[in-house]
């Protein structure tokens, strides 16, 4: 398995980048994480003096802010931005073979109203 590089999978919101994270329903969150926690209520704050309503919790040695799909879904900028990483993260995933994935990143993309791809949108 060969390493991804890092940010491909990444958007900047309000001048903060966060991994775009898509699960096996095919909901996305975007989430940054910090091992301090100033840190990481400082990307929070930041994020909601930009109206977003992100949410800050403890993990495993630092802590996540994130951003729940409905949130990005308000935004369609965001949302464009989004599209892309998908768009580039499901070829990716297709030319690996990996269909099961490829089709949760698909629901994903079709929940957040991206352009759709492929032969039969055409």
């Amino acid at each position: 398995m060969e390493p991804k590089p890092k940010g491909r999978s990444m958007v900047e919101v309000a001048g903060i980048k966060m991994s775009v994270v898509s699960n096996n329903s095919g909901t996305i969150v975007l989430r940054a994480w910090r091992r301090d926690y100033g840190e990481a209520k400082a990307i929070w704050e930041r994020l909601k003096r930009a109206g977003y309503d992100a949410g800050l919790r403890p993990s495993k040695g630092g802590f996540w802010v994130y951003m729940s799909m409905s949130e990005v879904k308000k935004d369609p900028n965001l949302t464009a931005k989004i599209c892309m990483v998908l768009e580039r993260i499901h070829e990716e995933t297709v030319n690996k073979g990996n269909i099961e994935r490829a089709w949760s990143i698909a629901k994903a993309m079709m929940y957040l109203g991206c352009p759709a791809q492929g032969p039969r949108a055409q």
